[in-house]
């Protein structure tokens, strides 16, 4: 962190990449990975970003399609919407996420969708917006939450 808070994102790349090949499991790697993951935004590289952040959702279990349609994400935006109005004012918000993994998933997603606005067509950070979301409305909250519907 240290060499990444001093802009030496070259020695803190390398070091991360090192922490990721001595960790010995992905939850391990997860920091190292997002941290990574940040740097690569700052540098200006959203593709390498995109990329690993599309790496590391796949090993936490989740597809992530190369493109979708536009068709597919206007079809999730209602969807999504839908499903915030069905929980709307039960106390969806104090339902609290217990599963680091799910938590996780939705931090990567959001670097994801940080790094499609720069790379992919706009449709694709929508997409990746109501997946998060839609996540937190069927599994509840985690600090990554807000962000998600802010975005």
């Amino acid at each position: 962190r240290a060499a990444n808070s001093s802009c030496q994102y070259d020695e803190a790349e390398l070091t991360l990449q090192r922490i990721c090949k001595r960790a010995r499991c992905l939850q391990d790697k997860l920091p190292a990975y997002f941290l990574l993951v940040t740097i690569f935004l700052a540098q200006g590289h959203p593709n390498q970003a995109y990329a690993t952040c599309s790496s590391i959702l796949t090993q936490l279990g989740e597809s992530v399609p190369e493109t979708v349609t536009t068709e597919t994400v206007g079809d999730m935006i209602p969807e999504t919407l839908r499903m915030y109005s069905e929980v709307y004012g039960d106390d969806w918000l104090g339902q609290k996420m217990e599963d680091t993994t799910l938590s996780n998933i939705i931090k990567f997603y959001s670097a994801m969708a940080s790094a499609a606005y720069f790379c992919k067509p706009s449709h694709m950070v929508a997409y990746f917006v109501c997946k998060m979301v839609q996540m937190s409305l069927q599994k509840g909250v985690c600090q990554y939450t807000p962000l998600a519907l802010m975005q």
